[in-house]
Order: structure tokens, then sequence, then C-alpha cells
């Protein structure tokens, strides 16, 4: 669906949040994301909108048609409203920034980003101050584009911004409590959302469904150069992830607390990390198993082995096609891992093709 049809679609379900109007707009943020608007999309007719209208278009603000009610809805009061309105209106909701690259136990952390009365602390500013300080330290090649203009974006700055992306729109403001957390590491990035998952991990990691809780927050980031289509952005992280040989990022749905983590470390994927993953999530097996693998088998091979098992392991009644589909190999290749890991005598088949169940041995 076109983004603009997706705008009109969700704006008839958006919220209005009654009393909160233009007033409680802070006009700094607000010019400053139209300005950034303006350059990425030059000769757009929403840049000779008014303000109100403007919001109206990103669906940050709406009138009712029945009842006539018109305000600012959740989205646009998050991100761009005034701190006093945002805090006014949601109470609940902290943002905290925290560089922890170099602690030692009498410093706690060595730069620190919340609410300290010298910045209006709505979701749009609290983006666009972390967002160069999470990526300041990361490699830039020199790189030229048309021989003129240097070139400091990498995969891996966009990793970054699209694990923070996914942070905003995921969270669930209306809970009675939550943080929105971004702590930087010198070998890793955590994005800490209030709110459990929507969807179940296995659909998250394999890409293609999105059920973000906040629509119009997504698109106006991502109409400003922030964030993937709907579905691709956390496929995106892993697929970075995958080029530089990191460990694969890791979701943690904490229900407690309800909330959820997201962990990318810059750590380079080794044996040991494939084995605890495995046996992490596989009980029945153990390492000395998955290490008769290892001397035929190269790291990739080794994952989507590991794989297979994971996969068997939550379903032992998944078919062989299920599993191709899972992992988008041919129908050669997952018969091939099939027979490799019944010969290893790491899986069996108990019962026929169809109604039988893996075991892992």
């Amino acid at each position: 669906m076109h983004m603009i049809y997706m705008l009109e679609y969700y704006l008839r379900k958006v919220p209005i949040i009654e009393y909160y109007t233009m007033d409680d707009i802070d006009k700094e943020t607000l010019r400053k994301y139209r300005q950034i608007f303006e350059i990425r999309n030059d000769g757009h007719v929403w840049n000779a909108l008014d303000d109100k209208s403007f919001l109206e278009k990103l669906g940050g603000y709406r009138k009712d048609r029945k009842t006539e009610v018109e305000g600012l809805t959740l989205a646009g009061l998050l991100m761009f409203g005034t701190g006093q309105a945002i805090r006014e209106r949601f109470d609940n909701v902290f943002m905290d920034y925290r560089n922890e690259s170099q602690v030692t136990a009498d410093i706690r952390w060595n730069d620190r980003i919340t609410y300290d009365g010298t910045w209006e602390n709505n979701l749009f500013n609290f983006f666009t101050k972390v967002t160069p300080k999470l990526t300041e330290d990361l490699k830039k090649p020199f790189k030229l584009e048309g021989g003129v203009q240097r070139i400091d974006d990498t995969p891996v700055h966009k990793a970054v911004r699209e694990g923070f992306v996914n942070m905003i729109i995921h969270a669930d403001y209306l809970m009675d409590a939550g943080v929105l957390k971004v702590i930087k590491r010198s070998d890793s990035f955590e994005f800490t959302n209030p709110g459990i998952l929507k969807l179940p991990l296995e659909d998250i990691y394999r890409g293609g469904n999105s059920k973000s809780r906040n629509h119009h927050m997504q698109t106006m980031l991502r109409l400003v150069g922030f964030g993937d289509n709907a579905g691709s952005g956390f496929p995106t992280i892993l697929a970075v992830w995958k080029s530089e040989g990191w460990i694969k990022p890791e979701l943690i749905e904490d229900t407690n607390l309800d909330q959820v983590t997201l962990v990318m470390k810059m750590e380079k994927e080794s044996d040991e990390n494939v084995i605890e993953n495995v046996i992490e999530n596989v009980i029945e097996i153990s390492a000395e198993k998955i290490k008769q693998l290892m001397p035929e088998y190269s790291k990739k091979k080794l994952s989507k082995a590991c794989e297979i098992l994971k996969m068997i392991s939550k379903n032992p009644n998944i078919s062989i096609d299920e599993l191709r589909i899972a992992l988008d190999v041919t129908d050669r290749t997952i018969a091939r891992y099939i027979s490799e890991l019944k010969d290893k005598g790491i899986i069996e088949r108990k019962g026929p093709d169809n109604g039988g169940e893996w075991k892992i041995i």
C-alpha cells in the first residue's frame, strides 16, 4: 500500500487527545522536522501547508467529522510537543540515553541525555540529539559519491539508527510506567522500550510482517529518512550484523517488567557463540553433539543447521517444506541438511512423513 494511502487509512482510526492543541507543539522542533522534510522531499505539495495542515497530513493532528472535536494525536504530541505538555499528559514516559563506554567503579556513565530542563523532551528531539552520539565512533570509510561529496554513512550506521527507530515505534506509551532507554557501550548498543512483543519472535526474525504500535510515528520518521519499510527494519539489522560477522542481535522480552530490549553486540561470532546460542534455545541437544558438525561445517552452514534444530525443538511436527520456507533454501539444500543431521545421529523422524514428528536424539 502506498505510504500516502496508508496514512489516510490509519487517520480514520487515530484517537484525539482532547484539550491538546497547536499551542502545545514546540515550534522549533516542528520547524527542524519540516526543514529536513523539505530537503528530502523537494517540491512536495505539503511544503506549502501551514503547520496545522502539515501535521494533519502526517497524522499528528485530527478533527473528528462527527463530533467536531479536534486536537493533537498521541504521535503528534509525543513527537513534536513541548516538554511541559508531554509531561502533563504522559508523566509515565521517560527518555534516557547513557554512554557507558568507559565506566569505572566511580563513573557510571561518560555522557547522558535525559530530561534536565535544557531541551524540549519530545521524541523527535530525543532521536536527533542521541543519534549522532550513537554513531560518532563508528568507522567511516573514505568514499566519494560522484567524486565530489564524501559519504560518511555506512550500513552499520543505518542498522544502529534502525534499532533506535524500532524502539520508538514499538513502544507502548499508554502503560503506567516505562522508559525509552538507549545504552551505548564500547562494543554494543541496547535499546529498551515499554511494551511486550506483538508478534512471535520467529516471525520478527523472519521479517516481512510488522505490527507497529505507532504507525504515524513510523511514517513521520520514514518521511525524513529514518527507518525502513514496514516489516523490513529488523531483517535489515540482522543482515548488516551478519555481513560484519558479528553475533546475531538479540530481542529480549521481559514479561515481568513489560518491556523489550534489543541488544546489538559488535562482537565476532565464534564457534563457542554458536554452540551457546543453540544450547540456550534447544535444551535437548548437548554441546558435544553440535561439535560433531564443526570440522566440516562452515559457520554459515552451522548456523543454518542450528536454526533447523531450534525450529524442530519448538515444533516437532514441522514439515520439511516449512523448514525450507523458513530458511529460504532450495528443496535440495534442506534435504541435504536433514540427511546430514540424521547421519550424525542428531535427529530422527518418528512416524510417517505426514503425521509424524521429529526427535532430537
